[in-house]
């Protein structure tokens, strides 16, 4: 296949707006897309290469690994070394063993199974992965295990034959897509069944021979036109959502395969994409977009605050100079037989890659070396209340007494309540009813998209088992509620009375918070609902950790209360009304006052020494958070 120009141009416009994307640069809000447009040009040329050879009996499978180990492994282990010191110096433990367990997963070629298991593609959390962008890598390569097989199998076969089965594959890839996207949405972004059609889009085009049909230079031109605007346009217009590949993924998967049909060096796009600045970082783009994630992500890491527009334009200069630096005297002398014999390429790839198991099982072993940071595990250890298995259970099993007197109800907010309870009365009768994102409210639930389609509704079912065992247990006097109430707020619709799904909003909370404490007064209990702690965005506990991790002060996790206000103006809204009449527990007054730490003007403290709030008691030490 002779080189084109214009192939490594579109790998530019692939990666830069993943890099733009994962800057936080709100312009290409679909900047993401980019990995899509690396999918088809991959499926495209990977075909071409095995299906000229086949045809040609000199298809050779070692070969073909050989010349992807070549292409991919020693810029990506350079990556994994380069990130270990690192993530030992600046991560917390249980940050640690997450990376551990993900630099195994890079070297078993599963990344995308680890992170479908971690974590949804578009959570915050993911800003702090530095070996996310491996997932996509994983794809490619389980569809390099597979698809040379497929076509080796099908080789007595007619190219026409043998099209018809990759198209059919395709299509049931992308029926497979619209499942998952309703049954497991993490599992459609990140695997290989529902992604292959992106890859076989690539493979039809090289198999069909599109690209060399006869067709005129207006029609190419138009084609080729139709399919940049479609990509530049996917960027922009594409949001994140769970049906993401789908539908909205159809136009810059089509776009890609358009520029690589048509766009020749004699269209308008063709020329474009070929000229030199953007041809000179598509060569560079694989290591580019290796050294990116990490980059970011140990940046974040080290800065604890939110780093600003410039300092993302440094750090995309940055990567420039050390993908620059990888491809020159990394990528390029590997891909060379005559300087890297294959023996040495399978050696060093298999020798470097045991080593990096080996230390990926240390770091996973050792819980993210969690013996030098205990204090710090303790920070930033979520609460389980009772224990692991009481999420979503309502029964007695969950309770320090067979007769409880108080109930905690709500989701993980209200979890958190439990062990200061506890601390403050060790012989309280207590019984935990909590269920994560589900707050403590009667025919009215959260609709969030990541958690499934039927999650709403098991939410519903939760509370209304709470209804029936806080009439059936005589026992219980006190009920106290908690739940920071924004996934109310935040997400577009709630389900109401377990059947409807309407837009949320402040009203329709408030409404349902007063009929559940309504309920609960008629019933005779006492009842308190907690706040949540004041929030401005950030994870407070977290931040603090991180900073005595790196020798800062916790100050600089203090929380300007003008952001908090700015953050929680919803929420102090709701609970203002609600406590009009109902008695609600603020720690406002006392993490917040006018004098600020830092001189910055008013602000919330992140740390406060321990301290009896009230009634039964809720001890506090550390983070509030």
């Amino acid at each position: 296949m002779h080189y084109r120009p214009e192939i490594d141009g579109l790998r530019a416009l692939a990666v830069a707006p993943v890099l733009l994307f994962h800057a936080g640069f709100g312009l290409l809000g679909g900047g993401f897309a980019g990995v899509d447009v690396f999918f088809v040009i991959s499926g495209f040329l990977i075909t071409s290469i095995i299906h000229r050879e086949i045809r040609e009996g000199t298809f050779s499978i070692v070969s073909f690994y050989e010349r992807r180990a070549r292409r991919l492994a020693p810029a990506l282990l350079l990556v994994c070394a380069v990130c270990v010191p690192f993530a030992v110096m600046w991560m917390l433990p249980q940050e640690l063993n997450n990376f551990g367990k993900s630099l195994v997963a890079v070297n078993l070629f599963a990344s995308n199974f680890h992170f479908w298991g971690q974590t949804g593609y578009f959570e915050p959390s993911t800003e702090l992965m530095p070996l996310l962008h491996t997932w996509s890598l994983a794809v490619e390569e389980q569809f390099y295990v597979v698809f040379p097989v497929l076509l080796l199998a099908l080789r007595r076969f007619s190219t026409a034959t043998v099209l018809k089965v990759v198209l059919a594959s395709i299509v049931l890839s992308f029926a497979a897509a619209q499942v998952l996207a309703l049954v497991d949405p993490a599992a459609n972004f990140y695997l290989l069944p529902s992604r292959f059609w992106e890859l076989g889009a690539g493979a039809v085009l090289a198999l069909g021979g599109v690209d060399r049909l006869p067709f005129s230079k207006g029609r190419r031109e138009l084609l080729a036109g139709v399919g940049l605007f479609a990509i530049i346009a996917s960027y922009i217009l594409v949001e994140q959502a769970p049906a993401y590949p789908g539908w909205a993924t159809v136009p810059v998967v089509v776009g890609t395969a358009l520029i690589l049909a048509f766009a020749r060096g004699d269209t308008l796009a063709g020329k474009l994409l070929s000229v030199r600045p953007l041809v000179a970082i598509g060569l560079i783009s694989y290591s580019l977009y290796l050294w990116h994630q990490p980059v970011f992500a140990f940046a974040r890491l080290r800065a604890i605050d939110e780093i600003p527009a410039a300092g993302y334009v440094a750090l995309i200069a940055l990567c420039v100079v050390l993908a620059a630096f990888t491809w020159r005297f990394v990528e390029q002398p590997f891909r060379q037989r005559t300087k890297v014999g294959r023996g040495a390429v399978f050696g060093s790839t298999l020798a470097a890659g045991a080593v990096a198991l080996l230390l990926g099982l240390g770091l996973d072993g050792t819980d993210g070396l969690a013996s030098r940071n205990r204090e710090l595990v303790r920070l930033i250890e979520p609460s389980v209340g009772i224990g692991k298995e009481c999420d979503a259970v309502v029964d007695l099993k969950c309770a320090t007494s067979p007769a409880p007197e108080i109930a905690v109800w709500g989701d993980s907010f209200a979890r958190h309540l439990v062990d200061g309870i506890i601390a403050s009365k060790p012989d309280v009768r207590l019984v935990q009813l909590t269920k994560n994102n589900c707050g403590p409210f009667l025919d009215l639930a959260p609709v969030v998209p990541r958690l499934g389609r039927q999650w709403p509704q098991a939410c519903a079912e939760h509370n209304g088992d709470v209804k029936r065992f806080l009439l059936a247990n005589k026992s219980i006097r006190y009920v106290v509620l908690s739940s920071p109430l924004s996934q109310y707020l935040t997400e577009d619709k709630v389900l109401v009375g377990g059947a409807r799904e309407i837009p949320s909003g402040s009203k329709i909370l408030t409404d349902s918070f007063r009929s559940t404490l309504a309920w609960l007064k008629d019933n005779g209990f006492e009842i308190v609902f907690v706040a949540p702690p004041p929030q401005d965005g950030r994870d407070i506990g977290l931040c603090v950790a991180r900073a005595r991790l790196l020798g800062e002060p916790d100050e600089r996790c203090e929380l300007p209360l003008r952001d908090v206000y700015s953050h929680d103006r919803d929420v102090l809204s709701v609970l203002a009304d609600i406590a009009d009449e109902y008695p609600v527990v603020s720690f406002m007054d006392y993490l917040c006052d006018e004098d600020s730490l830092q001189g910055r003007g008013q602000g919330c403290r992140p740390v406060r020494r321990p301290r009896t709030l009230f009634g039964a008691g809720f001890a506090t030490d550390g983070p509030l958070v």
